[in-house]
């Protein structure tokens, strides 16, 4: 039996938009996420499931927020989500969210750990934070 030749995630942040579809846009285009599935829902929900990779390991889900009550409650609306994303570019992450016009929560800098980071808001108010520092794990 061979061994596998990739890594499925065991993890995957969740995350509800308003306008799911403008967050593939900017997502993969000023974030530099890739599209791997979108699954269409009805007419009052437009993305029922969305899946986009990070190109350094692990990915997000999301979707168009429901109509009907969400299973986490309260927990999880829009705007509400938090995320870190570690890669090696992150002054290249750093200047399309410039670009893009967002919200920095703090600017790009050196941590104490050794981590190169910065933190933004996404259009909906999800807040991100991109750091060099890939867990004591990732090597």
């Amino acid at each position: 039996m061979n061994a596998p030749t990739t890594t499925r995630p065991g993890a995957w942040p969740t995350l509800s938009y308003r306008d799911a579809e403008a967050a593939v846009r900017y997502l993969t285009e000023v974030v530099g996420f890739t599209e791997s599935v979108v699954h269409p829902g009805g007419p009052d929900r437009p993305i029922a499931h969305a899946e986009l990779l990070w190109p350094d390991g692990g990915g997000i889900m999301f979707g168009s927020e429901p109509t009907e009550p969400r299973w986490s409650g309260s927990a999880g609306g829009p705007g509400t989500g938090t995320a870190y994303l570690s890669t090696d570019d992150v002054a290249g992450v750093a200047a399309r969210v410039a670009a893009a016009g967002w919200t920095v929560l703090r600017e790009l800098a050196e941590t104490d750990y050794g981590s190169r980071e910065f933190a933004f808001l996404d259009p909906e108010g999800n807040a991100w934070s991109v750091g060099s520092y890939p867990g004591a794990q990732g090597g």
